[in-house]
């Protein structure tokens, strides 16, 4: 399948495009492919991870896993895509451009990620607007053993 004509579940490629000429940017095959796959992906993602997906999706033509690097940290810079730290061996990226804000849990045992969806620190937040500060942000995960673990 080739990623000119791809539609995701909400974003199309058009919409990729816009992203991309918003904050000044080349259209490029890995551009839209480092999207594409964070959009249909609601988990947050390594490099590794990325890079097999995206060539998986797009046999036409390989993407080398450098270049998924550096699209991958361009969109961190841009402040399209996040860091996760889950405090493994593993950098994890995931869009922020289209989602609400939200947190993790990770299973200590399988690794499962989920999304949580509250978000407790806008009083925090508020408090610290007062004092002064600027372009706050945070990083909240969770850790425990989820239920399936639990059994066993």
């Amino acid at each position: 399948m080739s990623i000119d004509k791809m539609k995701t579940d909400k974003m199309s490629y058009d919409e990729f495009k816009i992203v991309l000429q918003e904050n000044s940017q080349r259209i490029t095959l890995p551009r839209l492919g480092v999207l594409k796959i964070l959009k249909l992906n609601h988990n947050p993602l390594t490099m590794s991870e990325i890079h097999e997906l995206i060539n998986k999706e797009n046999l036409n033509k390989k993407i080398d896993l450098a270049t998924i690097y550096r699209t991958v940290n361009l969109f961190v810079e841009l402040k399209i895509v996040s860091e996760v730290n889950f405090r493994d061996e593993f950098k994890r990226y995931e869009l922020v451009f289209d989602r609400h804000h939200h947190h993790h849990i990770v299973c200590k045992k399988c690794k499962k990620i989920e999304n949580v969806e509250q978000c407790l620190t806008k009083e925090i937040e508020k408090m610290l607007v007062k004092k002064g500060y600027k372009d706050i942000s945070h990083s909240l995960e969770f850790f425990g053993v989820c239920k399936e673990c639990s059994k066993n």
